[in-house]
């Protein structure tokens, strides 16, 4: 009879062997998912980061991982640049669509402002707050390349 276990002293590995398992059962159905990873960083004229954004492109679509601009630099337009420039990667690498989540105390009205559509809402998650699930639609770039 299978049992479940916590993984507690090979859980790193364990965590490979799942991914593996998952990536190979997605490419026999969908095909190469062509995965690109890109971190993107605003910094100061000292160095100093300010923010950055990643962003996870796979076969005709991008996902905005994370996009943060530190406190001090906030209302000074880098988020919108950012974010800009995650749509023009994402148009580049043929995605048709860009999505995203973010929590109600984050910043659902900047993605609005951006042209992005909410589809979803978990209520509660976390306590008294909310999380909510963007998507927007992309128009093709003329340029089709890999970056």
């Amino acid at each position: 009879m299978p049992r479940i276990t916590i993984e507690r002293s090979n859980a790193k590995a364990v965590s490979r062997a799942l991914w593996q398992g998952l990536i190979k059962f997605n490419v026999d159905q969908a095909g190469p998912a062509n995965y690109v990873r890109t971190v993107m960083s605003v910094r100061g004229a000292n160095g100093r980061l300010l923010g950055g954004l990643i962003l996870e492109s796979y076969w005709r679509e991008s996902y905005v991982e994370l996009l943060w601009v530190s406190a001090r630099a906030r209302r000074a337009g880098l988020g919108s640049k950012l974010l800009k420039e995650a749509e023009h990667l994402a148009r580049r690498r043929a995605s048709r669509m860009i999505h995203l989540n973010t929590f109600s105390f984050q910043a659902p009205g900047f993605y609005e402002r951006h042209g992005y559509r909410r589809f979803a809402r978990l209520s509660g998650s976390p306590a008294g707050e909310s999380r909510h699930y963007y998507v927007k639609r992309l128009r093709a770039s003329n340029a089709r390349r890999r970056d």
